[in-house]
């Protein structure tokens, strides 16, 4: 499928054709060397992801998303030349640590914000910040928020010596910077906290992972997919017997965020037992 025809394919909206002609620039640009965008939300990702699929690229081989850490969520799309694709291909067979690779670029930044101890200090409250200063999210990354008074903030690296001078507060709390290796960044914890919901499903429908995660009936659950307040995967779907499978991502609106995480064999009864994650 020619470029064109996959983009006309994929894109449902203007902003993911502006998405997808922009990832086919860098395609164009990785001819001459490593490529790489903007901070990418996951939506953006799978869809960027589905885009290099149908273009023939295999991630880890012919590009990656690195977001400075292992567990980040908002990730930067790395679009590697033909001569280190072929490399990555030869001798690694997709094994390659194409992190270490992202990182040696040096397009992300890690900076330690301390606050003074005066006030907790949430995501809200560093992103509020950080956007009050003028910053456009897609130079920002993940905030992983260590405890009530630090966080560790991911930026391109561009922004970092403005940040130095212009970030003096997060709310009304006075902070500290300073910048951690690529070493230290690669530490940093998964901050995320989720809750473990398990079930059984009579199918693994969209309706029914729905009607399990948030405790309805399937009539109720049904109703909510096709209303239009179901992402899988961060894509809407409004079909409620779309066949879901373990690792898929479920967002629902007025209900939070949920991981599809394992699916475990069948009850007495014949359901399916299944295990989602709530991000909490």
């Amino acid at each position: 499928m020619s470029s064109e025809k996959s983009i006309a394919f994929l894109a449902r909206t203007e902003e993911d054709r502006m998405l997808l002609a922009h990832t086919e620039d860098l395609l164009l640009r990785s001819a001459g060397g490593i490529a790489a965008g903007e901070f990418l939300n996951l939506g953006e990702q799978y869809l960027i992801r589905a885009y290099l699929t149908q273009c023939g690229k295999t991630e880890h081989i012919d590009y990656a998303f690195f977001g400075g850490y292992p567990s980040a969520e908002r990730r930067m799309l790395f679009l590697f030349p033909s001569y280190l694709s072929d490399t990555f291909r030869y001798f690694t067979e997709g094994d390659a640590d194409t992190d270490a690779v992202c990182a040696e670029e040096e397009r992300i930044c890690a900076l330690r914000i301390q606050g003074s101890g005066y006030r907790v200090l949430t995501h809200r409250d560093y992103l509020g910040s950080l956007l009050a200063l003028g910053i456009e999210r897609s130079v920002i990354g993940d905030i992983a928020v260590l405890d009530e008074h630090s966080s560790v903030l991911f930026v391109k690296s561009v922004m970092a010596e403005y940040l130095f001078t212009a970030l003096e507060r997060i709310g009304s709390d006075k902070v500290r910077i300073s910048h951690l290796s690529a070493e230290e960044a690669r530490q940093t914890p998964d901050t995320r906290r989720w809750e473990t919901i398990s079930d059984t499903v009579a199918s693994l429908r969209l309706d029914a992972l729905v009607a399990a995660a948030v405790n309805v009936s399937r009539d109720k659950a049904k109703t909510l997919v096709t209303g239009g307040f179901v992402d899988v995967d961060f894509r809407p779907y409004e079909a409620p017997d779309t066949l879901l499978t373990p690792g898929m991502y479920l967002s629902i609106r007025g209900h939070g965020r949920y991981l599809f995480s394992d699916e475990d064999g069948t009850s007495k009864k014949g359901r399916i037992r299944i295990r989602l994650k709530k991000l909490i």
